[in-house]
C-alpha cells in the first residue's frame, strides 16, 4: 500500500474524531442548558390543606375567578391544559388558579406538566397526601372526585361547576360576563 494512503486515512480518521468529540461536547452542552432551562421555569407549587381553600376564597374577595381542579393521570386534563393556556395568552387577564389532586410527591412532575403547558407563572397548588377525600369535600361536598372539574366564580363568589373539559365557549361567557 503507497505512504501516501495511509496518510490521507490518518487525516481523515483524526479529523473524523475532532469532529466526534465536538459533537458530543455540544450535544452535553444542549442537554446541559435545556436541563438548567426547566429548571428556571418550574412553577412554585402551594400544598392545598385543610382551609385552604377558606383561604382561596379570602385571597379573592371581590374578583371573579377560576379554580380548575386535574390531575397527571387523567388525559382529558391535559386538553383542558392546552385550552386553558390557549385563554390565558388571549386574555391574560384571567385569574386562573390550579389545583393538582395528586399528592406532594408529584410535585416535580406537575412543575413538569405545567411548564409544558405554558404555565411557569401560574398559581399552582396540589393536594396535601392522604387527606384528598377530606379537600374534595372542603371544596364541594357534592363533588366526589371525578376530574376535570372546575368552578367559575363571580366576584360575590357565586359559582358555577363544571365537571368535564370546560368548553371555550363556556368560558369565553364567563370572562364577558365578568368584564363587564
Amino acid at each position: 500500500m503507497p505512504s501516501g494512503i495511509v496518510v490521507v486515512r490518518a487525516i481523515n480518521y483524526s479529523r473524523w474524531r475532532m469532529i466526534n468529540i465536538m459533537f458530543k461536547r455540544s450535544l452535553f452542552l444542549c442537554l446541559l442548558l435545556s436541563a438548567s432551562f426547566t429548571v428556571m421555569a418550574a412553577p412554585d407549587i402551594n400544598i392545598f390543606t385543610t382551609g385552604s381553600y377558606a383561604r382561596f376564597l379570602e385571597q379573592q374577595k371581590n374578583q371573579s375567578c377560576m379554580l380548575v381542579l386535574w390531575s397527571l393521570d387523567c388525559p382529558p386534563c391535559y386538553k383542558e391544559l392546552a385550552m386553558l393556556a390557549e385563554q390565558t395568552n388571549k386574555n391574560p387577564q384571567l385569574n386562573l388558579v390550579l389545583v393538582s389532586t395528586d399528592t406532594t410527591d408529584d410535585i416535580k412532575e406537575i412543575q413538569q406538566k405545567l411548564s409544558q403547558f405554558g404555565f411557569s407563572h401560574a398559581n399552582a397548588w396540589v393536594f396535601e397526601n392522604d387527606i384528598a377525600q377530606q379537600l374534595r369535600y372542603e371544596i364541594d361536598p357534592n363533588w366526589y372526585g371525578e376530574l376535570p372539574r372546575s368552578y367559575l366564580f363571580d366576584a360575590q363568589h357565586n359559582r358555577q361547576a363544571i365537571s368535564g373539559i370546560l368548553q371555550p365557549a363556556v368560558l369565553q361567557h364567563w370572562g364577558s360576563l365578568q368584564a363587564g
